[in-house]
């Protein structure tokens, strides 16, 4: 009876099945993600022979993750700073900058520096987001179902490193942002 009462107040317990994300990309192939819950530990496999990791550990008493951990199922990372996630590529930690979060899109923007190359995740509209690789565009990512799987149209010069690092900091960290009127009115 206790047992029963205690999952219908707090929630379910945390799941440990990771959860596999399958993207085709028509233009590189197929990357296979697969997230864990906690701690949240989500890696990207690709035609792009390196492993990309991207981690966070959910600092929330049990009580709460029970409940926020539905929310935001893997390989979704919802970071609380700038700093709150860590990008490793084979292994190696490599710098991100996850944004601020704040009320304007564009603090909702994501920095990567993967394979000597500087990323910019740009989000230009809610479910919409473009990938900037060294301040050019190599990539327009979208999703049609809130974040579950990422859809890219690659420009001409994109090549499969683009496509990870998009596919990873998109179906990990987001694809697009609401804007500033959005934000205040989930605000009050």
């Amino acid at each position: 009876m206790f047992d029963k009462l205690r999952k219908a107040i707090l929630g379910a317990d945390l799941p440990t099945e990771p959860v596999v994300v399958r993207i085709q990309d028509p233009r590189f192939g197929v990357f296979t993600v697969t997230g864990a819950w906690d701690p949240r530990v989500v890696t990207v496999h690709g035609p792009w022979p390196a492993v990309v990791r991207l981690s966070a550990q959910l600092q929330l008493p049990d009580a709460v993750k029970r409940r926020l951990v539905w929310l935001a199922r893997p390989p979704r990372i919802v970071p609380n700073d700038r700093h709150a996630v860590t990008l490793t590529v084979d292994g190696q930690p490599v710098p991100l900058d996850c944004g601020r979060r704040a009320m304007r899109r564009a603090t909702f923007n994501v920095r990567a520096t993967v394979a000597g190359r500087e990323y910019l995740l740009r989000h230009t509209r809610r479910w919409r987001a473009r990938l900037e690789r060294n301040g050019q565009p190599v990539s327009r990512l979208s999703t049609s179902d809130r974040g579950d799987t990422v859809h890219a149209v690659h420009e001409p010069g994109a090549d499969v490193v683009d496509a990870t690092v998009g596919v990873a900091l998109g179906l990990v960290l987001g694809v697009g942002a609401p804007g500033f009127l959005r934000n205040l009115l989930d605000g009050l």
